[in-house]
């Protein structure tokens, strides 16, 4: 009787040399990433000893402060056989010319952790069945050196985890250097100059919190924020829970239509009340605009949980960079009442910060006692039910614009003339003028940007004014 014997496919590797040359290629063409890589796994990461010693080999370097390329590093590995059986400084040439963009590199980091991990559950098991079948420990010895094994697995690219004052302190090192160095990779900047002499850029890890009254032009900081970071590269995603995605956008068109010299209003487009040229500069300008790097979560993805689920999706698509949240009181989230849903809002959007390593900007509506000062800038206490929120925030921010209420208290025709002469004098002073009031800052001072915006066409740039 013929027997059949059943074919298995073949198991599945557990190393990528592919992915080990592309995080390589990139690092030897810039080592700016080099941290990110060794925070995940470091060497570990590589299967390949040589890949291993050669990511070394830069990381060292760099912490140095010196140049990581494919020129230095095989000179210093001239002796290294591994690498000269390769093919020495021209294998790291052909890798490093094949680099795929610093964008790449935390995804290939993380698929290289996932097999480093399979690697290690597969030695620890392999061990552990060794073990047990010569009979010289105890099963639940072997048991105990399995689980300490796991835990050890479970580490490698978890940036989470608890971190020694070493690691810490070269984290620290790296960022304080880059800034040094005029680089602010680290950080988000804003883009509005006034503001950014304030903070230094928003950074991973930190929930900013952007206030202010319906008018006060918070959600033009915001978007203006974004279009900044996209423009420099960055991936960015908006939660527009007020606004389509078609409104933010065409918001953004308006924008670049002012940089651009030829401003046409965002309501002008709405309308279609637009001249021919008008029309002209609002295709060319959208359609430059439609290639940044910004995705919409639009109002279905208010709930914590399902904007958490669609944030990681499209960081795992892109290397996000900032979350935009417009704006915090519109999310859902559990809770018995209001006080408790906007606690698990805000521990949502901290965690979506610290988890994903991104700065989270949250806007948040302020409360209508505002209205009823003299001075109507806002202060802390105006945050609506956010006692959490101004908890968790590391950066609050206010945004305060005296034309809106000097539009709303406008004289009558009939008013004394003396009114009507106070009221354009005090107009004359704050058309066109904004403040961004820092009222917290964690890891700085606290200030105000003194800010030129354009609300017709969603602009907002820095300018010191008297």
């Amino acid at each position: 009787m013929n027997t059949v014997t059943p074919i298995r496919d073949e198991a599945p590797a557990m190393f990528s040399v592919e992915a080990e040359q592309m995080i390589l290629g990139e690092l030897l063409m810039n080592a700016d990433r080099a941290g990110l890589v060794d925070r995940m796994g470091g060497a570990d990461l590589f299967f390949d000893p040589v890949h291993a010693d050669i990511f070394s080999a830069i990381l060292e370097k760099h912490r140095a402060g010196l140049l990581a390329d494919p020129v230095t590093v095989a000179l210093e590995m001239a002796d290294h056989p591994g690498l000269s059986e390769l093919g020495g400084g021209r294998y790291l040439v052909r890798i490093a010319s094949a680099s795929p963009g610093p964008a790449a590199v935390k995804g290939y980091a993380e698929s290289l952790a996932e097999l480093a991990r399979k690697r290690q559950i597969q030695a620890a098991i392999s061990e552990a069945t060794a073990s047990l079948a010569r009979g010289d420990i105890k099963a639940a010895d072997v048991a105990a050196r399995l689980e300490t094994s796991m835990m050890a697995m479970s580490q490698i690219g978890d940036t989470d985890g608890p971190v020694s004052m070493l690691r810490a302190m070269t984290g620290a090192i790296e960022q304080a250097m880059t800034a040094y160095r005029g680089d602010h990779q680290l950080s988000i900047r804003s883009g509005i100059s006034t503001l950014d002499s304030i903070i230094p850029g928003f950074f991973p890890g930190e929930l900013t919190i952007l206030g202010g009254r319906p008018g006060s032009g918070k959600s033009a900081v915001a978007l203006s924020i974004a279009l900044h970071a996209a423009r420099a590269g960055h991936a960015v995603a908006i939660a527009s829970l007020e606004m389509t995605p078609e409104a933010m956008a065409m918001r953004a068109a308006s924008e670049a239509t002012a940089n651009a010299g030829r401003a046409v209003p965002y309501i002008q487009m709405r309308s279609g009340a637009m001249t021919e040229d008008e029309c002209r500069m609002f295709i060319e300008q959208a359609n430059a605009a439609a290639q940044l790097p910004i995705t919409f979560l639009s109002s279905r993805f208010s709930d914590a949980g399902a904007m958490i689920s669609a944030v990681r999706q499209i960081a795992r698509a892109t290397d996000l960079k900032l979350l935009i949240v417009d704006y915090a009181q519109l999310m859902t989230a559990p809770g018995k009442n209001r006080y408790e849903q906007i606690t698990a809002i805000s521990l949502a959007l901290k965690k979506m910060a610290v988890t994903l390593k991104i700065p989270v900007i949250a806007l948040s509506q302020l409360s209508r006692q505002i209205e009823s000062r003299d001075d109507k800038r806002p202060v802390m206490s105006d945050l609506r039910e956010s006692g959490q929120l101004e908890q968790d925030a590391d950066n609050i921010l206010f945004c305060y614009r005296e034309e809106y209420y000097l539009l709303q208290g406008r004289p009558a025709i009939t008013d004394p003339v003396d009114a009507q002469v106070e009221w354009q004098s005090k107009m004359d002073r704050a058309k066109g003028r904004m403040e961004i009031i820092v009222n917290k800052q964690r890891m700085g001072e606290t200030g105000t940007a003194r800010c030129r915006c354009a609300m017709a066409t969603n602009s907002v740039w820095g300018d010191d004014y008297p």
